[in-house]
Order: C-alpha cells, then sequence, then structure tokens
C-alpha cells in the first residue's frame, strides 16, 4: 500500500480503525470501532502521523507497514537506500545498527603506596615509585552507528569503523540475541546491536531459503 492511499484510508475510514486492522493492531482496531477512533481524538492524532510522516517506528528506519509485512512473512522492497544496487539486485531490510569496542582501562589505585600516579591523557596513567596499590580497572565501550541492509544478493554493513559487503554463501551463521545479532563471517564475529533484531533473521532466512 502507497502513502496516499493509506492517508485516504486514515481519513475517510480511520474513525472506524480500519488502518489499525490493516496494520494488524486488533486490539487497538476493535477499540477504534467501538469509541469512533477515541472519541475523535486518536482519529485526528492518526491523520496528522500521517501527514507529517511520522507514522513510523521511532526505533527503525522501517516503517510500521514495513515491518508488520515482515511480521506476517512477506517480502517488502526497501526503496531509497544508500547502497548502490545491481539492476536486478532488490533491498528487503534496511536498518540502524551498532557496533562497539570494548576496553579495560585503569582509572585509578586503591591501598598504600609510594609512587604516585601521572594521568598522560586519557586512558593512559603512567605510575613512578613503589608499588603494592591495587588498580582500579574499568571496562569503557566505544558505540559506532552504522546501517545493515538485506538484499536478495547480499548483506552489507556500512558504519565509520566496521563494513562488510557478503554474499550469502559467505556467512558463516547468523545467531539473534537479547539487543542484536552477531554474524560470523569467516573466522571474523561481528556483534551489532539492533532493535529490529528478530525482523534481520526472518527476512535473511527468507531470502536465503528463495535462493
Amino acid at each position: 500500500m502507497n502513502k496516499k492511499t493509506r492517508l485516504l484510508i486514515v481519513i475517510f475510514l480511520g474513525v472506524f480503525g480500519v488502518h489499525k486492522f490493516i496494520d494488524k493492531d486488533y486490539k487497538m482496531g476493535l477499540i477504534y470501532l467501538f469509541t469512533g477512533g477515541l472519541c475523535g481524538i486518536g482519529w485526528i492524532i492518526d491523520i496528522i502521523k500521517e501527514l507529517t510522516g511520522k507514522n513510523t517506528n521511532s526505533k527503525s528506519l522501517m516503517s510500521t507497514e514495513t515491518l508488520n509485512m515482515i511480521k506476517n512473512g512477506q517480502l517488502p522492497t526497501i526503496i531509497g537506500t544508500n547502497i548502490n544496487l545491481a539492476n536486478d539486485e532488490v533491498c528487503h531490510y534496511a536498518d540502524i545498527g551498532y557496533t562497539f569496542k570494548d576496553k579495560t582501562i585503569t582509572t585509578g589505585y586503591t591501598g598504600k603506596s609510594s609512587g604516585i600516579s601521572i594521568r598522560l591523557m586519557k586512558g593512559l596513567t603512567y605510575r613512578t615509585g613503589g608499588s603494592g596499590g591495587k588498580a582500579i580497572r574499568e571496562n569503557q565501550r566505544t558505540t559506532y552507528a552504522g546501517t545493515l541492509y538485506i538484499t536478495n544478493k547480499r548483506v552489507i554493513y556500512s558504519s565509520t569503523n566496521e563494513c562488510f559487503d557478503k554474499t550469502f554463501d559467505k556467512i558463516t551463521s547468523v545467531t539473534e540475541v537479547n539487543d542484536g545479532i552477531i554474524l560470523q563471517i569467516g573466522s571474523t564475529s561481528y556483534s551489532i546491536i539492533l532493535n529490529t533484531h528478530t525482523e534481520f533473521v526472518k527476512i535473511f532466512n527468507m531470502v536465503k531459503n528463495n535462493q
């Protein structure tokens, strides 16, 4: 369904919750049906969201309609991505993903010691003199934002820190975790924080099985 058609449905039938039923949100659809679109207030808000283009999942680059298509086992077509597609290539998934690097830094010392600590720069401390103090260490995480894509031919990740562009046969495994996915490509493992990790795995499996 295109945006214009959806807007017309929300304007003329939204008071009865028709757009909610289309989105498979049956509970809210029934509420709209029996309350006249929450006494017209919810209906008006939905019209404003459609007109301003804000009727999307705030945690995803993909619209609610696209996410519902994936949930229902359909392959969406994502248009307007920043990747160069081949003539016969179609993008089915595109969303924000975060990679990260953890490192342990020394932030100070506890206990008695005859030496002194001099902080040369962030994360780097030089200690002189005697020892005996216990180092205080903290884990520091640096996060890098990027975009993860699935097309009918490959999986692509682009960020300021890490990038890859691999066909499906090069991907050893995909593991879904609580806050993202772990992609194993040969001997290299990529941990990517992803809000739509369940949708990613569904699209990955659907495209791979269709090849």
